[in-house]
């Protein structure tokens, strides 16, 4: 929004100049949140079965959950408290994902806040980033949908159906009334946690903003 209130129209919002831009010209700046943490070294090579050190955190890297053309995402374990954790692998670094989640954090009622994924901190390298956050046990949309293609109906019950897509619409709606939009909605996105099997809702975006 401009000065006037008039709508500013951009040709591409997710130009990675803009975002650099717009991330350069945070108060404070994005690298003093205290989950932040800036390494004045290339990230580390992180592998399956390898242990490795996040700030005050040790991880022992389980096994890989996904890829993509710009992160790998890993399971990790604490040995000392055996919680279990994401590690979001990102080339090059993607600092305008841990923005949005902590705008999220700042914007969402608390009591919707969980139908989100979180990001527990961000590591910026300097030609990449790792994000540790929370594991959603019981895979993506996009699975539960794969999954009935091998039963003899091939498809997903209508009810069912109905009830994805009213979850969904509500979680982009709550989104667009803080002026957020995530530009990458598909079903491998959302994420089915422990909530799927409450009648609570029960999706989780994995939200990625990148350009």
């Amino acid at each position: 929004m401009t000065q006037t209130g008039a709508v500013q129209l951009m040709s591409d919002p997710w130009d990675t100049e803009l975002i650099s831009s717009l991330l350069s010209g945070l108060s404070p700046p994005l690298a003093t949140h205290p989950r932040c943490t800036t390494w004045q070294c290339n990230i580390p090579n992180i592998t399956p079965k390898m242990t490795i050190s996040m700030g005050k955190e040790s991880l022992r890297v389980d096994c890989v959950l996904g890829e993509g053309a710009f992160a790998t995402v890993y399971q990790a374990t604490n040995p000392a408290t055996l919680e279990k954790t994401v590690l979001k692998v990102q080339k090059p670094a993607n600092p305008w994902e841990f923005y949005i989640n902590t705008q999220l954090d700042a914007r969402l009622r608390p009591d919707v806040r969980h139908l989100y994924s979180s990001m527990h901190s961000a590591h910026l390298f300097h030609n990449g980033s790792v994000l540790l956050g929370e594991l959603h046990s019981y895979g993506t949309l996009l699975n539960a949908v794969n999954m009935y293609r091998t039963l003899s109906d091939k498809v997903m019950p209508q009810p069912l159906v109905m009830y994805f897509t009213v979850c969904i619409l509500h979680m982009v709606e709550l989104l667009h009334r803080i002026r957020i939009i995530h530009a990458d909605i598909k079903p491998d996105n959302f994420l089915l946690g422990e909530r799927y099997q409450s009648h609570a809702a029960f999706i989780s975006a994995l939200l990625v903003f990148a350009a």
